[in-house]
């Protein structure tokens, strides 16, 4: 569940006893999603990418108050190894665990949501382990819906703790900035959004070392 634009997600929980079907699409990018609800809180999530990732995930929604709620997912992902797909092998995998707890409040058009995640990453084989890490962020996003469009902002600190053979490889903090424009309602199920980034590693992060802006134009089908 990465690529999921916000408001397609709000719609999909605001109708949990219904399955849904997505497909993401993020420049050369596409994600395909399915959201099953396995009672009224609780939903069931199964989704592939381009990038040869498969995860299987669950999540629950907890209203504590009329305009608070709280938001816990967990997920299994696997993909193909990095560094043995660069020499043409194919079939090692590296397996995820992740966890993401959140808390969202709604200000009438407005929404606030600060969550933390924590994931487990290692490569599929044991003589070399070129991906052992544990990966934390904490995030912050903001919120404002309008008649027809909604606007996002988003800051995530990620700092990552490096426990393989590459010495120091995987490791370091970095920060992101994300500003989102999305359309609220569909054209043909389609909800078509802008999004621009900013990855800025503090020293060196996942062995990179120089900020990138990246400016996309994506959207997300969604079908029940």
């Amino acid at each position: 569940m990465k690529k999921l634009s916000i408001a397609c997600l709000a719609e999909l929980l605001s109708h949990s006893a219904m399955a849904n079907i997505t497909v993401s699409i993020e420049k050369d990018f596409l994600e395909l999603g399915v959201y099953a609800p396995l009672y009224d809180d609780a939903y069931l999530f199964v989704g592939a990418d381009t990038d040869d990732w498969l995860g299987v995930g669950i999540g629950y929604y907890y209203d504590i108050a009329p305009l608070w709620k709280l938001g816990a997912y967990y997920e299994y992902g696997l993909y193909d190894d990095w560094l043995l797909h660069e020499f043409g092998i194919d079939g090692v995998k590296t397996s995820s665990h992740q966890i993401d707890l959140s808390t969202i409040h709604y200000f009438g058009h407005s929404a606030a949501k600060i969550g933390v995640t924590a994931e487990h990453v290692r490569n599929g084989f044991t003589w070399l382990t070129v991906d052992d890490v544990n990966r934390y962020s904490l995030y912050l996003s903001a919120s404002h819906y309008f008649e027809h469009v909604y606007f996002t902002g988003k800051y995530e600190h990620y700092m990552a703790i490096d426990q393989s053979d590459m010495e120091n490889f995987n490791q370091g903090h970095a920060n992101v900035w994300e500003l989102s424009i999305g359309s609220i309602h569909s054209l043909f199920n389609f909800y078509p959004y802008a999004k621009v980034s900013i990855f800025d590693p503090n020293g060196l992060y996942y062995g990179q070392s120089n900020s990138d802006i990246t400016f996309s134009i994506n959207g997300t089908f969604s079908f029940r």
